[in-house]
């Protein structure tokens, strides 16, 4: 055979060769663009591409659709599918949230160009579940995003279990976590997520305790549970110390933990009081978790075994953003609080750089988190719409972008794909994109009117907000811890000022709180207006189990050197 045939024979073979690898990889290249789970990739809140920095009821709205009830998850975005969780028959309506035996809780998979519904799934309810009283009227019984690896999705509904489908809806399996309450019975809020192949779920509520399963199969691969597994409300994120081992980074009410995603056995803690509750999850990056709360911030160089507070802290600081989870972008820290104050901190330091009122008034207030895309940053208001703003060369804001139709609170993170952002309130699904034509106004006139409840009403209810565990504890308590904008450990009446809270509200706390009537809420007093709100430390409600298991689970040492 002649040399040149040969040649040709190897070229057209190697060309072939690419080729199918090429075909093999497209389907992977065209779902890069995914966002598979809470806050994105990482759960960092950062999207690469551009999106819309306008939008309105008819402006750069490409569809909307209506939801079977409320909820405050986020969308996912599979490809050209957007999956949600939503939940109805109960708790629709504050003074008359109807028959608990009535709750139906769904996962909704509609079409990314259209909008059209595809399928939609609705497991059975497993009783008894959490009172709609105290915090749960604030954000319900779908409060979970569900997570997917491409393939399937996994959708967690509490006390009613993990459901896990593939991406045409088929059920693939089902697992329940528990059945318990936490101390301050606020239902479940924790997102699963996915590392490698397992499915993680934070069932803190639950059966206090991190589980570990096989994504595919369904079968339990670890859990570690614990009596001091209390308070998160965290996504599980895995990251990566200077040595090369992966943990999962959890923040408890009293202690962060690092645990072997391999084995589920803890590696390390850091012994530091975070709040009776943390809504937020860590951010991570080279090497050192950032975990924010109400009371603090906190940064953590990851590895090391056992008690690693004094080694490994970097930094800490008081005044923590509530609810919504930061960024971590160019060695900065952001986040915006739940007062709706926007703080950019030194990532090395955690001293502050600069804070920014984001808007005024109490319908201000904010549980989104930060979302930061290629061309604009972006935080979302419950009830006044979506502050679009850029940092660089300097802060400045661009737009407010409101759906005036639509009087149900915003109380999600965005989701962000192929150019188009996505987001839910307790009425409606949004897909926002570049020369969208939709109008709200025509999806509005096919509805039956809602009664309208303003956000802040849900928090606030009378004097229950000073009640004790099963009240409503989210309004001062939280938002008390994010007012100390001088960081002195002191609540001033200008600060309340500031706050979103009514004048009203701001008058009762200074009254009840500042005890010694020096003009100012301190640090222990503050200590004692939260344990009013909020139940005593100890004191733990429907925790059936509790006695029999471990304070905190064993150290293994073995785990720093399994990768």
């Amino acid at each position: 055979m002649a040399m040149n045939t040969i040649f040709r024979l190897r070229s057209l073979g190697s060309f072939i060769c690419s080729l199918c690898i090429w075909l093999f990889l497209l389907p992977i290249v065209a779902r890069g663009e995914d966002w598979r789970q809470f806050r994105g990739k990482d759960a960092a809140g950062v999207y690469s591409g551009d999106v819309p920095k306008q939008w309105g009821d008819k402006q750069n709205l490409k569809w909307v659709v209506p939801l079977p009830g409320k909820g405050v998850s986020s969308p996912v975005i599979i490809g050209d599918r957007v999956f949600v969780t939503a939940f109805s028959g109960f708790g629709q309506d504050l003074k008359s949230p109807g028959n608990i035996e009535d709750l139906r809780r769904h996962l909704v998979c509609l079409d990314r160009q259209t909008g059209a519904v595809l399928w939609h799934r609705s497991p059975p309810t497993r009783f008894p579940e959490d009172k709609f009283e105290g915090f749960i009227t604030d954000h319900g019984y779908a409060s979970c995003t569900p997570v997917s690896d491409g393939e399937r999705v996994f959708a967690f509904f509490g006390k009613s279990g993990v459901y896990a489908f593939d991406v045409d809806g088929k059920p693939l399996w089902q697992k329940f976590v528990g059945s318990e309450s936490g101390p301050t019975e606020w239902g479940t809020g924790a997102s699963p997520s996915i590392h490698k192949s397992l499915l993680l779920v934070n069932a803190c509520d639950e059966t206090q305790a991190l589980l570990a399963f096989d994504r595919i199969s369904g079968e339990e691969v670890w859990r570690v549970e614990a009596q001091l597994y209390e308070g998160s409300y965290s996504t599980p994120v895995v990251g990566q110390a200077a040595d090369g081992s992966e943990e999962i980074v959890i923040p408890l009410s009293d202690e962060i933990w690092g645990i072997n995603p391999a084995t589920g056995k803890l590696k390390w803690w850091v012994a530091e009081s975070l709040g009776k509750y943390i809504c937020t999850t860590p951010v991570i990056g080279d090497g050192v978790a950032y975990v924010a709360a109400s009371s603090k911030v906190i940064a953590i160089r990851l590895g090391g075994v056992g008690d690693v507070t004094q080694s490994h802290t970097l930094w800490s600081r008081n005044a923590g953003p509530g609810v919504p989870s930061p960024v971590l972008e160019e060695g900065k820290l952001y986040w915006v609080g739940t007062n709706g104050i926007l703080t950019c901190a030194d990532a090395g330091t955690g001293k502050t750089v600069w804070r920014k009122r984001m808007g005024k008034g109490n319908r201000n207030i904010t549980y989104a988190s930060l979302t930061k895309a290629n061309n604009v940053w972006l935080s979302m208001t419950q009830l006044a719409g979506t502050i679009a703003f850029r940092i660089e060369p300097e802060f400045e804001e661009l737009s407010v972008n409101q759906f005036t139709g639509d009087k149900t609170p915003f109380k999600c993170s965005f989701a962000a794909a192929n150019g188009e952002l996505f987001v839910r309130s307790d009425q409606y699904l949004y897909c926002i994109a570049e020369n969208g034509n939709a109008d709200l106004a025509d999806v509005e006139s096919q509805l039956p009117k809602q009664r309208v409840t303003d956000a802040f009403s849900s928090m606030i209810q009378g004097a229950q907000m000073f009640q004790g565990r099963s009240g409503n504890s989210v309004g001062p308590a939280q938002l008390l811890m994010t007012f100390d904008v001088n960081n002195d450990d002191k609540i001033s009446p200008e600060e309340l000022a500031e706050s979103p809270m009514p004048k009203f509200v701001q008058s009762i706390m200074m009254a009840k709180g500042d005890k010694n009537k020096d003009g100012y809420i301190d640090a222990e007093e503050r200590e004692k207006m939260q344990e009013s709100m909020q139940g005593k430390p100890g004191e733990i409600i429907g925790r059936k189990n509790a006695a029999n298991r471990p304070v905190r689970p064993a150290v293994v040492a073995e785990a720093v050197l399994e990768r």
